[in-house]
């Protein structure tokens, strides 16, 4: 729990640094929570960090823990063609590619799951890909 948050800002900062990433979004759409319809942010291609959950991971000699994360994509594209090229560059931008984290050290980070649907009487596609992230504390 003590290291959420710095994943969190770790996670914004590797994926808003990512080209692919960003070009299958159409720009570095990436935020905290999604932009309100006020916002100016025009309907796109766009991810939202989203749920997660955190479990103890620890050992005799570690202190770590086990973040099961869900990072949201929407688009307001027709059909699931652009959504399913922003999952694909959300993917390789995270699986096996380690986060630069304050406070601990990323053991592992692997995909765990994918769905898609649509949303909002068939006006929005959804997609939302859970990712695992286990983490060594460093001692304070």
């Amino acid at each position: 729990m003590k290291l959420s948050l710095n994943i969190q800002q770790a996670l914004l900062a590797h994926l808003a640094g990512n080209a692919p990433l960003t070009s299958a979004l159409g720009g570095a759409h990436i935020y905290d929570e999604p932009p309100h319809p006020s916002s100016g942010v025009a309907a796109g291609t766009y991810l939202v960090l989203g749920d997660e959950s955190v479990t103890a991971w620890s050992t005799q000699t570690t202190d770590g823990t086990d973040h099961q994360i869900t990072l949201t994509l929407w688009s307001a594209t027709k059909g699931y063609a652009t959504i399913k090229s922003a999952m694909a560059a959300l993917y390789d931008t995270l699986e096996g590619h380690p986060l630069i984290l304050t406070g601990g050290t990323m053991v592992s980070l692997n995909f765990l799951s994918a769905r898609t649907s649509r949303e909002a009487k068939g006006r929005l596609r959804r997609a939302d890909c859970r990712f695992r992230l286990l983490v060594e504390h460093i001692p304070a």
